[in-house]
């Protein structure tokens, strides 16, 4: 009989040892991602008795920052420390991932950027599961867990974007185009609906013909790569529609860049001063924009009120407001005017 083959004690040894340096390496690893997040709870001898996180995928969007900015100073007033959770970490974690760490870190409330997607929801009932209130900001995720949403509505925008159109009746058939953001699809769908019953109210249901054209939003470059295809490639619309800030300077800018400035009617969102000085220009007719430093306040307030009370309003609502060639230079010489 052949002798029966054997392992090395030495290579068993080596081969646990190595097991052991995976495992702690992995421990460590999730806590400097942790420490790089933040502070991750507030303890006895923090200045603040809460502590909020706000979520968002906004980075270097001044809409966000000003929400943030504002969000934090009303926590300020409420003794919440309202962290920008997430911020400039260098793994890019998605809005769900983000909500699940900060529940692991025990935080005492959620802010965040919503969605439909179904990740979303399932991160909100994470929290809701260990008795942390979620209020969805700006984009909801109405089937979920959510206590509140403090936002606007994407169809009373439609109707805004329709009613300016409208302000010179088409003759013949207007191609619109709407450039939409595949995370919130049901926001962009709701503003199609809002712009078609604007014509239809109107006697000019058959003169428009409406769709949706999804760009990546992966990221500012992505989405202008898309835009520019949109410009390069067939027969333009008449008019485009663009429901962020990003979408809306890609629009402007593919606009210049391809002398197309004429014969193509820009709609815009956001009030960020090269939005209003392309509004001021001519290249967008209108923006449409909401209070970002009002719709921060709500949403602390409303996530507060909850942990007190243990009530809230589902639906906390923003106005939203359209500023044209004339607002839009008036804007900008009160910004001129502040002083630093």
């Amino acid at each position: 009989m052949g002798k029966r083959p054997t392992v090395s004690f030495k290579l068993i040894l080596a081969f646990a040892i190595l097991m052991m340096i995976v495992s702690v390496g992995s421990i460590v690893a999730m806590r400097l991602i942790m420490a790089r997040i933040g502070n991750t709870g507030v303890t006895q001898s923090d200045p603040y008795s809460k502590h909020y996180a706000f979520i968002h995928n906004g980075t270097g969007e001044e809409l966000w920052s000003n929400l943030y900015q504002a969000a934090a100073a009303k926590g300020e007033t409420l003794d919440a420390y309202v962290e920008d959770f997430g911020h400039d970490l260098t793994v890019a974690y998605s809005a769900p991932e983000l909500v699940r760490i900060a529940v692991d870190a025990s935080v005492d409330g959620i802010i965040v950027d919503g969605g439909t997607d179904e990740e979303m929801a399932e991160a909100i009932a994470y929290a809701s599961a260990a008795h942390i209130p979620v209020v969805t900001v700006f984009n909801d995720c109405a089937d979920s867990d959510r206590i509140c949403f403090v936002g606007f509505s994407n169809y009373n925008i439609g109707r805004q974007y329709g009613a300016e159109m409208l302000k010179n009746p088409p003759e013949d058939a207007l191609k619109v185009c709407v450039v939409m953001d595949s995370e919130n699809a049901g926001g962009s769908n709701l503003v199609i609906s809002g712009i078609y019953d604007e014509f239809a109210e109107n006697g000019y249901a058959d003169k428009c013909e409406i769709e949706g054209v999804y760009v990546n939003n992966e990221t500012a470059f992505t989405a202008e790569e898309d835009i520019r295809d949109i410009f390069l490639n067939g027969s333009l619309p008449d008019v485009m529609v663009a429901l962020n800030s990003v979408y809306t300077r890609c629009l402007f800018q593919a606009a210049v860049d391809y002398n197309k400035t004429v014969g193509i009617a820009l709609y815009g969102f956001d009030d960020a001063d090269d939005i209003l000085e392309a509004v001021r220009k001519g290249l967008l007719e209108v923006t449409v924009t909401v209070d970002a430093s009002q719709m921060g306040e709500s949403a602390v307030e409303a996530l507060d009120e909850y942990i007190n009370t243990g009530y809230v309003t589902a639906y906390i609502a923003q106005d939203t407001e359209v500023i044209t060639a004339a607002k839009a230079t008036q804007l900008l010489a009160d910004e001129t005017e502040k002083p630093e």
